[in-house]
């Protein structure tokens, strides 16, 4: 049921949005634009976090995140010990261990505060740099983000909603400061070292040499997936995630459904048509976040004939600049009011089909 309520939540904030003070005038990178207030963009997110600490015990991970927490000792010298005994991402226990301090063996006080981070760094990204903030979120509940990261997943989107953060320094290119907040994800999450490079990667015009050598890459790596797996699995056999080929061999992981992965392409399609409007008139953040498109989308192809569960959860820290900046972007800029109205219809059917017929939920 709560799974229904939110989309009404989220029609209700949209006729919510048209009344006077949801949004103003503020400056962003020198210029002057139409952004949601901070109070819109708590309103839409609040009960999303309020939703995600307080979600079902058994659905995805979640389970599993809270017998790791309730296994936290009592005694300082304990939680010393159980830090560590987790090695790998030893921030995110680390932080576990120090809510325990103060809320115990409530559990409940430690997804609040995943919750909130998440949540947080979600808003203000979308406020800052969409030009529609209603849409960006939207699109985060009804392209399934929101159950597959904020319900299930936490540990990766933790430290996928700290990178946010380095976005404007991104976006201005003071790449230390970036890589200072990367690093510092990377404690919670080591896949976040991968923006390192796709900070590079990502400057410049949209479809750039940088991008088509990615596609070019994507295109190899479709067309010979054994010997892609075979030279991963040679690569990470000294990390943490050296189990990882094999685990998606012999557990049955069939890659990325092609369902999903052409949702998730819409954004780097339209792209296509937009490309000379994108370069004239898109500025620094459409730029990036077009080129972080195309990056998801080759992620979520080489994704779709290796694995799933690993590949497929990589494109998330470049899928929410795809979706929540550049394709709102686009329906304003160049295609209009009423493909966006039919993006919205196949959203929500997408969201049911999810619900329904991939998960069960309903």
């Amino acid at each position: 049921m709560q799974n229904i309520l939110v989309l009404f939540w989220l029609f209700f904030t949209a006729i919510l949005g048209h009344t006077a003070g949801m949004h103003h005038r503020e400056r962003v990178l020198g210029k002057e634009e139409r952004r949601a207030t901070w109070t819109y963009a708590l309103i839409m997110v609040l009960p999303l976090i309020a939703m995600a600490a307080t979600r079902s015990n058994y659905f995805g991970d979640t389970y599993a995140y809270l017998l790791d927490y309730r296994s936290i000792p009592g005694d300082m010298s304990g939680k010393l010990d159980y830090i560590r005994a987790h090695p790998k991402d030893r921030g995110f226990y680390a932080m576990g261990a120090l809510v325990n301090v103060f809320a115990g063996a409530h559990f409940r006080y430690f997804f609040l505060l995943i919750a909130l981070v998440q949540g947080y760094h979600l808003a203000k990204l979308y406020r800052k740099f969409s030009e529609d903030y209603w849409f960006s979120i939207f699109v985060f509940v009804a392209s399934t983000d929101y159950l597959s990261w904020m319900h299930n997943g936490i540990r990766q989107f933790f430290a996928v909603a700290i990178t946010l953060a380095a976005a404007e320094p991104i976006i201005k290119k003071k790449y230390i400061k970036a890589a200072i907040i990367i690093a510092f994800a990377s404690l919670f999450h080591q896949s976040a070292l991968m923006m390192l490079p796709i900070m590079f990667i990502v400057q410049g015009r949209p479809w750039n040499w940088k991008t088509l050598l990615v596609i070019m890459g994507t295109a190899v790596i479709m067309s010979s997936s054994g010997l892609f797996a075979d030279t991963l699995d040679s690569l990470l056999a000294d990390t943490q995630y050296k189990n990882v080929v094999s685990d998606w061999r012999f557990g049955g992981d069939d890659g990325t459904n092609p369902l999903r992965v052409l949702v998730y392409s819409v954004p780097t399609i339209l792209s296509l048509f937009c490309r000379r409007k994108i370069i004239t008139e898109g500025g620094r953040v459409i730029r990036i976040a077009c080129n972080m498109s195309i990056i998801s989308t080759a992620l979520y192809l080489v994704s779709m004939v290796t694995s799933g569960i690993f590949i497929g959860r990589l494109p998330i820290y470049c899928s929410l600049y795809a979706n929540g900046i550049l394709l709102p972007w686009e329906f304003k800029h160049f295609y209009g009011r009423s493909l966006r109205s039919v993006a919205l219809v196949c959203y929500v059917l997408f969201y049911f089909f999810q619900l329904i017929f991939a998960w069960g939920l309903l």
